[in-house]
């Protein structure tokens, strides 16, 4: 939708904020055109100091108005993901060999919500949600695998087959009171746990 059509009063669209690590994107682009391996000097949010990275890029995903970059690192020998805006410098390695992607990002992301897709087949997690908060979910679903498994006058239980990673979490944690964990019983464990340490910085 070509937004600039609609410039009344009476239309208010969601402002994107400023995207940091934007500049990287064109020289990323090129890199993935023509092969190329990528040096990068990356920041990561848990680290005080950067550390160097050998990447062959092989896709730039946005997520939540901020930018990524999947791509094999030559140190560690798997695909790994690294947000633009915790990238310090970028720069282009002609005398790599490049690793050739056999990446699919169909398969990469299918157990994945968000950025962060673990290897291996996930568990099947099992989400009871209250009424007045179900039909949000059914009517725009978290995940391709969200199916309904049950439905009573106070609730639906949901099922998804996805990793359980700091994304999902969150959403779940997002529903309140309104939603809870039934299986697996580790994740419904951790939540728990999640849920005793919020409590205490109260």
């Amino acid at each position: 939708m070509d937004r600039s059509k609609y410039t009344q009063g009476f239309i208010h669209w969601e402002r994107s904020p400023e995207i940091k690590g934007i500049r990287y994107f064109e020289p990323i682009v090129r890199a993935i055109e023509h092969s190329r391996v990528l040096r990068s000097t990356y920041l990561p949010y848990y680290e005080d100091k950067p550390y160097f990275n050998e990447v062959h890029p092989y896709l730039l995903k946005e997520f939540r108005h901020r930018w990524y970059l999947i791509g094999y690192n030559a140190y560690r020998e798997q695909v790994r993901t690294y947000a633009l805006d915790r990238i310090r410098n970028l720069e282009e390695l002609k005398d790599r060999e490049y690793r050739p992607a056999g990446f699919r990002q169909e398969e990469y992301f299918k157990y994945a919500i968000g950025i962060i897709s673990p290897e291996g087949r996930p568990p099947l997690i099992k989400l009871a949600v209250q009424k007045n908060q179900a039909q949000y979910l059914i009517t725009q679903p978290w995940h391709d695998s969200q199916n309904i498994e049950e439905e009573t006058e106070e609730q639906v239980v949901f099922s998804f087959r996805v990793h359980p990673t700091y994304e999902f979490r969150s959403l779940v944690l997002s529903l309140g009171r309104d939603g809870s964990i039934l299986e697996p019983a580790s994740l419904q464990k951790e939540m728990k746990q999640e849920l005793e340490q919020m409590l205490k910085q109260y």
